[in-house]
Formats: structure tokens, sequence, C-alpha cells
């Protein structure tokens, strides 16, 4: 009976030691894996680049102010012309027909007033009549003014410096009062137009010529190069169909390349301005949260000598599409923890998460 007890004795330690090892192996501490960010860029969210088109500084749609047969019009689209060349001509021989019969009413308006006045000093008319011959001078000459500017109108010449941009008739057609024959486009420098959403709009629009960095274009035929603009006009009314103002920047047209209204080109802006020492970098919503202890807003920093992570007190800024600005409390280099951060502990053992093959 004895030996009976004294084994049941040893298969008790026997089975507890067993548990005890298990229940050991199960409470082993492991090590958590976090998913990291680094901080590469500290100034990325005050920088926006949005597509754009380019357009004409000024562009204008010529006609003539009285119909005709054009004899004179030879340009071709892409020309370049110089204030005041003649660009088109009509047909002038009724204007100046006119022209002349005006000039001989005139005359004899002014010499008919000249007979009168003579014949009032004599006494031999009344004055009446007199009134009526200076009156006639009057309306001779406004008469003849006309016809003047019916035969200036005759000719289109060059309001500005400019390329022709599109031709809408040929040479000899019958053109007719107000039918658009051209469009000429000012040279020397170019718009470049950009959608900005509601959002960014009071940034831009408020835009200073002595910000740190000026707006720069590229366009689509010439990316590896960079051109300054400024800001010229924007609208006060969102675009119909859309939450967005459209804004102008203009610049000198690229003498080194062709540059066409209605090409493609992206324009970037620095919007930090003077505020450009305090923004920090766009990290996930993830990434922030505040802690329970005080209230502060932190984040968790990872040291990859270590491998543990640390909260770090932070000033947020604006949550955009791409995550929340921080604006205060990192640096570059930094490596942030940006999901799983409610389970972490300062001083606490983490690895990096990462992805394998066929996960």
């Amino acid at each position: 009976m004895k030996n009976v007890t004294i084994g049941l004795s040893i298969s008790a330690l026997l089975l507890l030691a067993g548990c005890t090892t298990e229940s050991a192996e199960i409470q082993a501490p492991s090590i958590r894996p976090v998913k990291l960010m680094e901080i590469t860029d500290l100034n990325r969210a005050a920088t926006r680049s949005f597509p754009a088109k380019v357009a004409a500084t000024k562009q204008v749609e010529l006609s003539f102010r009285l119909s005709g047969q054009l004899i004179d019009f030879s340009l071709v689209e892409g020309q370049r012309v110089n204030k005041g060349d003649v660009l088109a001509r009509l047909d002038d021989r009724d204007a100046r027909n006119t022209l002349l019969n005006r000039e001989a009413d005139h005359e004899l308006a002014v010499a008919d007033f000249e007979r009168k006045g003579e014949l009032l000093r004599r006494e031999l008319i009344s004055q009446a009549d007199y009134d009526l011959a200076k009156a006639q001078i009057k309306s001779a000459a406004a008469n003849l003014a006309s016809a003047q500017d019916q035969l200036s109108y005759t000719i289109i010449k060059a309001p500005f410096n400019g390329i022709v941009a599109k031709r809408s008739v040929e040479n000899y057609q019958i053109v007719q009062v107000n039918q658009p024959i051209l469009i000429l486009q000012k040279d020397g420098f170019i718009d470049v137009v950009i959608q900005v959403p509601e959002s960014l709009a009071s940034q831009v629009t408020r835009f200073s010529p002595d910000a740190p960095a000026l707006p720069s274009v590229t366009f689509s035929n010439h990316p590896e190069q960079r051109y300054p603009a400024r800001l010229k006009e924007f609208a006060t009314q969102v675009t119909p169909g859309t939450q967005s103002y459209e804004v102008v920047f203009t610049l000198p047209a690229p003498q080194d390349i062709s540059i066409l209204p209605g090409m493609s080109a992206e324009l970037t802006l620095d919007l930090s301005g003077e505020t450009q020492t305090k923004t920090g970098a766009t990290v996930p919503l993830n990434a922030v949260i505040k802690r329970d202890l005080d209230g502060q807003t932190i984040i968790w920093t990872y040291n990859p000598e270590t491998g543990l992570v640390k909260s770090q007190e932070v000033t947020v800024g604006r949550v955009t599409t791409n995550g929340i600005e921080v604006l205060d409390g990192i640096n570059v280099g930094d490596k942030v923890v940006v999901a799983g951060v409610q389970y972490l502990q300062d001083d606490m053992q983490v690895k990096p998460l990462r992805w394998q093959r066929g996960v």
C-alpha cells in the first residue's frame, strides 16, 4: 500500500511539472509586429500640383464693320504680325465713290454758305436762309466724316503684336457685317489655367509674389524643364458642374519650345509661404491618437537599433484626403508606427511588419 501511495505522488508531481512547463510556454512574451512609415519630406504637405491648360494671354476675334468682298487676305495660321499691320482688306470701290460724293457735297455747302454770308450783309436774304446754309455745312461735314469712316472699315489692322491663331474665311469670299474672319492671339506671354478645389482656393488666390518658391510650370512636350509663373487673376464663382475655382497664372512664352493654346501642362505650387518652417509631414489618421493619461496628441516612433517604440507628443494641422498634417514633433528620418498603435506602450519591443510573397 505504501508503494502505491508513493507512485501516485510521483505521477502527480510529474503531471504538475508538465502543466507548469506548458503554462510557461503559453505566457512567454511575443514581439508584436507593427507597420512603419519613414518620414522623408517635411514640406510635402505644402506642395500641390494641378493639371493645367495653356491659354492665350489676350485673344480677339476680328471682323469687318461692313459687308463686302475680300481682295487681300493672304495670312496663314501661325503667322506672326506686328501692331498696325494690314491683316485683311475689302473691295473699297463703293466706299471710295461714296467718299467722293460726300466731299463734293461738303465743298458745295461751304461755297453756298459763303455766298449766303455775302448776301446777308447786303440784306438780300433773310437770317433764316443764312442759318439754313450754316446747318447744311455741318450736315455735309458729318456725312463726309461718315464716308471716311466707312472707307477705313474696309481694312483690318492688327491691334497688337500677335499670332494668327485661326482663319475662318478665304480670300475673295463675300463676308457679312461682324462675321469673324480670323482669331489673333497676343504673343510674348501665355496663360496657364487651373481648377482649384474650394479647400485650397483661399491659399492659392492669396499667393504672394515674395514666396520662397514661385509657382512653376511644366509642359507635356518638355516635361524636364520648369518655367516660373506668377498669379494673374482668379474667378470668384465656382465653375459650373464642379466645386472648384478657375485660377490663371501667366509667364513669358518659352523661346526654346513651341507652346500653343490648348496644350496641357502641370502647375506646381508651394503653399507654405511664411509658415514653411511650421509645415510638417502628412501621416495616416491611424498613426495619431490621444493619450488617455493627459489627453495629449501623440505618435509612436520606432528605434531600429533597439527595436523599441516611444510615444512622441505632436502638434497636428488639417485633415486632408492623404491623412493628417503633423506640424511639430516630427523629423526627417523618423520611423512612425501607422497601424496597431492602440496596443503599444513606451519601451515596448516590436518588429517591423514585412509582407512576404503569397501573404
